[in-house]
């Protein structure tokens, strides 16, 4: 780990290689994350940052096996998402 990331903040719990970014989302985006954080820590007792959230959210839309590339805006990555067939967990 880089020393340098690692001497601010809070604890990095990351097991992965990581880049810290700036994004600029719209205030209605950022209600929602806090929305959902606070909606989590209700339900389940646990406190869940914006940035775990958006992390989340990524790591869905990879796992997803949707050809993302095939999106040339952000509606039109929204609508391949949206219309996605949802994966199954089966039982083993």
């Amino acid at each position: 780990m880089n020393p340098s990331k690692g001497s601010r903040g809070r604890p990095i719990v990351h097991t992965e290689p990581w880049a810290k970014i700036t994004v600029v989302l719209l205030d209605r985006h950022v209600a929602y994350l806090d929305r959902l954080a606070i909606d989590i820590r209700l339900k389940h007792g646990k406190a869940i940052s914006r940035a775990e959230i958006i992390r989340g959210l990524i790591e869905a839309a990879f796992q997803s096996g949707v050809d993302l590339s095939q999106a040339d805006s952000i509606d039109t990555l929204v609508e391949l998402l949206n219309t996605a067939p949802a994966k199954r967990k089966t039982a083993r």
